[in-house]
């Protein structure tokens, strides 16, 4: 009893890891799967969702044996009714959190991203939930010891992560130039021009002793964002070969050259855009027409090149970890299904889409996908590819990579569109998938949302392999 007892508060506290840590929410979902299963899998947890429908049949025919006056039918069609109300009621916790494991969201909001789709209070409320997110990751290394070391690594990854400072009305004696500068960096990547204005006044007429005085904001600024994560580190040579098998190739990227000259504009203003509009949405499909709110760099040159740059400072895009997607400007490897753009090629077989259950490449929905890479995407890096889950993910390839890799690959010539790791954020906080990649409308720069119900044809899925600090909001 002790045993399951512990167990049920290690899924309870699995499913609050999952909420705050939202990168590694799959894992956690999956722990809790494993914990829950021995004393209510997902069967008999669906057979309680039906539980309600049988009560309501054996009344029907209870009252309908009333009044044929069959009274010893009514008895029983009535004690089976009442057992199962009974067994419905005993269960209604275990239930409850049945559903928060078996039928939980595939994506949530990261809530120490930046954005402004988070909440006016977002920023405030970091400090809470920070502190019972560090708790829940001790607690769960006692209850779950068996991976205590990935628990305390999350710890690590938290303990370093630098909060919301408070309110920035303390004196500037009382503060060192260090944190001035962090707070005037949060006022305008806020586009809080008031507190700004006062802050870089104070910086500009900030007095040292002795002490020449250099602005850092810049730095302030990328540090935050820059991953720490050597992700250039090669695959091992099995590795590649068992990836080879199931279609996939490994790749290095290059820096994301056009976008890097804007660099700046877009991680300095990324509190700044708020959820696209329904007014933008049309046909069911949302091309953004930026309007940089920024002056974007003179180097950017093409008009696309400007569109997409603009999107990223405009728009609100999330990763499937739930966290901001920003065009990651690292050199890394990854393993990416290299099929020509072509339908033979893209309609062939393929070991992998057997792994994840899919039936095609072509004609899914999102929301198809990903309950596919939650429920079997561990387990192929695991088994198949011998790769640790806690450090890598299996996701529909980025939209960085496509650009990057499809230069060489002669990717995004033919008229169809392919599915990109995440989503754009709407009015409301709904979620569209990113897509994109038609030859017809701008190619390699083509970059737009579709519902994530949308089963059309022509869509197909390219999947990737990627580290999961790739996918990390910021680590500062």
């Amino acid at each position: 009893m002790a045993k399951d007892t512990n167990a049920t508060k290690a899924v309870g506290l699995l499913i609050e890891a999952s909420n705050a840590d939202t990168v590694y929410r799959d894992l956690y979902l999956r722990r809790a799967r494993q914990l829950l299963s021995a004393t209510l899998d997902e069967s008999a947890y669906r057979a309680i969702g039906s539980t309600g429908k049988e009560i309501e049949d054996l009344m029907r025919r209870s009252r309908s044996a009333v009044l044929q006056r069959d009274w010893d039918q009514a008895a029983n069609l009535s004690a089976q009714a009442e057992s199962l109300r009974q067994r419905k009621a005993a269960m209604g916790q275990l239930a409850a959190i049945g559903k928060d494991v078996y039928d939980a969201d595939t994506v949530a909001f990261d809530p120490f991203s930046p954005g402004k789709h988070l909440g006016p209070q977002a920023e405030a409320n970091q400090p809470g939930v920070h502190k019972q997110l560090m708790d829940t990751l001790a607690s769960l290394g006692k209850l779950d010891p068996s991976l205590a070391a990935s628990y305390e690594k999350r710890r690590s990854y938290f303990s370093s992560l630098e909060l919301a400072s408070p309110t920035a009305s303390q004196k500037g004696a009382q503060r060192s130039r260090g944190q001035v500068e962090r707070l005037a960096v949060e006022a305008a990547e806020k586009g809080d021009a008031a507190t700004l204005q006062r802050l870089a006044q104070e910086l500009r007429d900030w007095k040292e002793s002795g002490t020449a005085t250099v602005s850092t904001s810049a730095s302030v600024v990328m540090t935050r964002y820059e991953c720490p994560v050597d992700l250039t580190v090669p695959f091992a040579p099995d590795v590649i070969a068992r990836a080879r098998e199931l279609g996939l190739g490994e790749a290095q990227t290059a820096p994301f050259a056009e976008i890097a000259a804007a660099r700046e504009a877009i991680y300095t203003h990324v509190w700044q855009p708020s959820p696209a509009n329904p007014d933008m949405e049309r046909e069911g499909v949302l091309r953004a027409q930026a309007q940089a709110e920024v002056n974007l760099p003179e180097q950017i040159l093409t008009e696309d090149v400007k569109v997409l740059a603009g999107q990223f400072v405009q728009q609100i895009f999330i990763n499937s970890g739930g966290a901001r997607y920003l065009p990651p400007l690292a050199t890394e490897r990854t393993l990416i299904e290299d099929f020509a753009e072509d339908e033979a090629a893209a309609d062939a077989p393929s070991k992998l889409l057997a792994a994840l259950g899919l039936p095609k490449r072509s004609g899914l929905a999102r929301v198809e996908i990903e309950a596919a890479l939650v429920r079997s995407g561990d387990q192929i890096l695991e088994d198949r590819l011998g790769l640790a889950p806690l450090e890598f993910r299996l996701v529909c390839i980025p939209y960085d990579l496509y650009l990057r890799c499809g230069r060489d690959r002669g990717f995004g010539k033919w008229p169809h569109w392919t599915h990109f790791d995440g989503y754009q954020v709407m009015a409301g906080n709904r979620l569209r998938a990113l897509v994109g990649g038609d030859g017809r409308f701008g190619g390699l720069n083509d970059l737009v949302s579709i519902s994530p119900s949308d089963a059309r044809d022509g869509v197909y899925a390219r999947f990737a392999v990627v580290r999961r600090a790739r996918m990390t909001g910021r680590w500062r």
